[in-house]
């Protein structure tokens, strides 16, 4: 028996993972993929990257967005 079940190993899925491993590091988490490899739908079919924000309008809504999220998967 698990604390968290994400269901989706995508960008979002393991995204959340990763933000309820670091808020709670004693839980225990299980993802479940039904294909043999993480991301292989949206996440891999958006160009296979994660988009830095750099083609967006200088303070436009997206670029913030995309520099706060950057910076988030820094830490």
């Amino acid at each position: 028996m698990y604390d968290y079940l994400i269901i989706g190993g995508g960008i979002v899925g393991l995204s959340v993972g990763k933000a309820l491993m670091e808020k709670f590091p004693a839980a225990s988490l299980a993802i479940i993929e039904k294909e043999p490899q993480l991301a292989t739908h949206q996440t891999g079919h958006n160009s296979g990257v994660i988009h830095s924000g750099i083609y967006y309008k200088p303070g436009s809504l997206k670029a913030q967005l995309a520099k706060s999220g950057n910076e988030s998967m820094r830490r």
